[in-house]
């Protein structure tokens, strides 16, 4: 009994002696309020951590040329029509045939067919 009574009376003075605070959150990332010195840790570890890579598709300069140049015509002839320039006509950008027609109303619709499967999508923009 006595070596009962002696371990519950130091188990009763040590705890005594134990304190507790409070926990506070400290963010680690930047963005929501963490040390702005942790950005480049983080963005680094996230590089490491990436096995995303870029498929190589190994296209021909000819092939990107035609992809780039059929952009550059969809792009040009888009903010042209977005502007109000009517540019009525008749567009080939390989895979696709762009036909543009403005109406008595000022709106312009355009025909866009697909020239390998014959699909046809019509857009209508109403006037400025």
């Amino acid at each position: 009994m006595k070596k009962l009574s002696t371990v519950t009376l130091v188990l009763l003075l040590t705890s005594a002696s134990v304190s507790a605070t409070e926990i506070v959150y400290q963010p680690i990332n930047p963005s929501f309020g963490g040390n702005p010195m942790n950005g480049s840790f983080l963005l680094q570890k996230a590089q490491s951590q990436n096995a995303h890579t870029a498929p190589d598709e190994g296209r021909s300069f000819v092939d990107r040329f035609r992809d780039a140049l059929e952009r550059n015509i969809i792009n040009s002839l888009t903010r042209r029509i977005a502007d109000g320039e009517i540019v009525e006509g008749l567009y080939d950008t390989g895979e696709y045939t762009v036909e543009v027609i403005g109406q008595p109303d000022g709106s312009v619709l355009v025909y866009i067919t697909h020239n390998e499967t014959g699909e046809q999508t019509v857009i209508t923009m109403p006037a400025i």
